[in-house]
């Protein structure tokens, strides 16, 4: 929000209408991130959350550039996956956090039809995915970033077969119980839930 607009000077810091949460860090841009926001609902209850929904999946988290080193959002969204799902596993250290590797895109200016250097500049977090896939049996790489959705899908078919994409907000959707809602079979793709009619449930979880 800076970078293109200057400080909002004429906004107030944000604070949750639910949790009463003063985003004290978003005092300059007068702007919290989902993550931040679902996060912050998580820690204080206000979602009923069934992570059971997601033993389908066996997860590891990506950092996208911008939110990582430049805004600084490093256990949010992990916050919220460790919630939400019962099978997460890290990439190593040395690729995660303030370490992350470029999904190909370069912060969306090399997100053309440029494929060639996408999958080139993509490589090494291809790698490390790679690497989580063979050791865990991860098969989702979850992000928090619109531009990494769709660069890392290309990425992933083709370095990483096995490998879907998926956003942190749709694990949480997933996982989310609803008063009243009924009995669900399927997931917010349409893929079985584990112990529904059609579904299997992956077992041994590890937090790497």
């Amino acid at each position: 929000m800076d970078t293109w607009n200057g400080p909002a000077d004429f906004l107030e810091a944000p604070v949750s209408p639910i949790t009463g949460t003063i985003f004290e860090n978003a005092s300059s841009t007068k702007m919290v991130h989902i993550s931040e926001f679902t996060a912050d609902l998580l820690k204080h209850d206000r979602l009923e959350i069934d992570p059971s929904r997601n033993d389908h999946y066996r997860v590891t988290y990506h950092d996208s550039c911008n939110t990582s080193r430049g805004m600084g959002l490093l256990e949010e969204p992990r916050y919220i996956i460790k919630k939400v799902c019962n099978n997460f596993f890290e990439m190593p250290e040395h690729t995660i956090r303030e370490k992350t590797f470029c999904c190909g895109s370069g912060s969306g200016l090399n997100a053309s039809e440029n494929m060639e250097l996408r999958l080139m500049g993509g490589f090494p977090r291809a790698n490390a995915v790679k690497y989580v896939q063979n050791k865990y049996g991860v098969d989702m790489l979850a992000c928090i970033c619109a531009i990494d959705r769709a660069a890392l899908t290309t990425l992933m078919d083709y370095w990483v077969p096995g490998v879907r994409v998926i956003g942190v907000t749709e694990l949480l959707a997933n996982a989310i119980k609803m008063k009243g809602e009924n009995d669900r079979q399927t997931d917010m793709r349409g893929d079985p839930l584990s112990g529904a009619e059609g579904g299997e449930a992956k077992e041994d979880s590890e937090d790497a």
